[in-house]
């Protein structure tokens, strides 16, 4: 195999890149990264899993990128290490290993992250076993999305695996950065850049700020609040019997329950949902590293005349147009509209449904997927995945500290994945109006910017 020895020549970020690159610069100490581990268990050849990684960080090279100034302006390189071996921490002689790994994950990715002296991914197999292994990844979201993430941490399994049972395997056939750079800027040139930036200006131009499940504004965190629970086994046949219904996703239920309860606590029909979208709509994309990751608002009327079935198809509507046009970049729309960087910083809640099969075998190994962070978190993000042996599907909040309590987190928690539980159970002609109604009956909304307890008109 052919692997790039040397630094290459920089090249420019594209526009994703540069927008985080941006960003960072606003908020040095808050690392915009991305982290996340898969729990080995059993007799892991730990010799070959480094080298197998090893192959896998010199196909898709983002694992080796650094930022470099060039005539003032930010570039990146790829930069291959003369050493570039995964490093190896053991914890199996702490009284706790597992809470003492998880203390050393969490101290690294809330570290400040140097973009002219460090490298922009990190990944270390942590012993807290005689027998067990954490696999773990620490990603700056200026190399690697999640996605190309993923993509990574399968074609690692999907190696190792090949190696310890004698199988060939199909060369790889990830694009190199400076290809995905290439295909950028032939994107950035044609009719499709054009009709993508006309559909998401048409929606932006009078836009106003998402709704939130807070009244206090804050900067955002290195960590996060996080509260998570698994749903229901009836509630996952449900949900996995969703994508079965015309003009309707399981991605769609669970947007639209997120959207019920956002505009039922905040009293607006109207509310936007950041979501995020891959960005990769061709084949060579989908199977190359990078970051090419975009998000982006998804406007949601919730009326208060609808069925289940309305809101869902009408979140369904909205999601296929974003899918459709999901290489516009958001950023770069609203800075032509004239919005200010300060204004484009103020978000509202994102969510972000992940709803693939995680399941990861090395050999006759089985490794659990295991999300630690999604990023710095602006406000609240709701994140739906599978994750365990057997797999579970998770409700996870992951919220900004400086604006949530945790006792309100927990609230909010509790009344989403109930209201998820309830949409999904309903006939798609149930009136939206009667589902959650006993959450209803208790809610301190959220009006504008105030918060304010519930009065009767007399005493109003």
């Amino acid at each position: 195999m052919n692997y790039r020895e040397h630094r290459s020549d920089p090249f420019p970020l594209s526009a994703a890149q540069h927008g985080l690159w941006f960003a960072q610069q606003l908020a040095p100490e808050v690392p915009i990264c991305i982290a996340q581990y898969v729990d080995i268990r059993g007799p892991l050849d730990v010799d070959l899993f480094r080298e197998v990684a090893l192959v896998a960080g010199h196909e898709y090279e983002s694992v080796f990128l650094r930022l470099v100034d060039v005539d003032g302006e930010p570039h990146q390189v790829v930069d291959p290490p003369a050493d570039a071996a995964m490093g190896i921490v053991d914890f199996r002689g702490a009284s706790d290993p597992m809470a003492a790994a998880e203390a050393w994950m969490q101290e690294n990715y809330t570290a400040r992250v140097d973009f002219e002296h460090d490298y922009l991914c990190e990944s270390s197999l942590l012993r807290v076993g005689d027998e067990r292994h954490l696999w773990y990844s620490r990603i700056h979201h200026v190399a690697l999305d999640g996605y190309a993430a993923m993509t990574m941490v399968n074609r690692v399994a999907a190696l190792y695996t090949a190696a310890v049972q004698g199988l060939e395997l199909q060369p790889n056939r990830a694009a190199d950065l400076h290809t995905l750079h290439r295909l950028e800027e032939e994107y950035r040139a044609s009719h499709r850049f054009s009709s993508d930036g006309d559909y998401w200006a048409e929606r932006l131009h009078t836009r106003t700020n998402g709704a939130s499940l807070t009244d206090v504004e804050a900067p955002p965190a290195a960590h996060s609040l996080t509260v998570r629970t698994a749903l229901s086994a009836d509630t996952v046949t449900r949900l996995e019997d969703t994508d079965g219904r015309p003009g309707a996703t399981a991605a769609a239920a669970l947007i639209a329950a997120f959207a019920c309860y956002l505009s039922r606590r905040t009293g607006r029909q109207d509310v936007l949902v950041d979501i995020p979208l891959s960005a990769r709509t061709t084949a060579v994309l989908r199977r190359s590293g990078g970051m090419l990751a975009n998000v982006a608002p998804l406007r949601v009327q919730v009326r208060p005349d609808d069925t289940v079935g309305d809101l869902v198809t009408r979140v369904q509507h909205e999601l296929m147009g974003a899918m459709r046009h999901q290489r516009g970049n958001v950023e770069d729309i609203l800075r032509e509209l004239g919005v200010s960087a300060e204004a484009r910083r103020i978000s509202g809640p994102m969510i972000n449904v992940m709803l693939f099969d995680q399941d990861l075998t090395f050999g006759s190994l089985t490794g659990d997927f295991r999300i630690l962070t999604t990023g710095p978190v602006p406000d609240l993000s709701v994140n739906v995945y599978r994750s365990g042996t057997p797999a579970s599907t998770i409700v996870e909040f992951e919220a900004n500290p400086y604006r949530y309590r945790d006792d309100d987190l927990q609230s909010h928690h509790a009344g989403v994945v109930e209201l998820i539980d309830e949409l999904l159970a309903a006939d798609p002609g149930t009136p939206l109006a009667v589902i959650g109604v006993a959450e209803l009956e208790c809610l301190t909304p959220v009006v504008g910017e105030v918060s304010v307890s519930e009065v009767t008109l007399p005493e109003l």
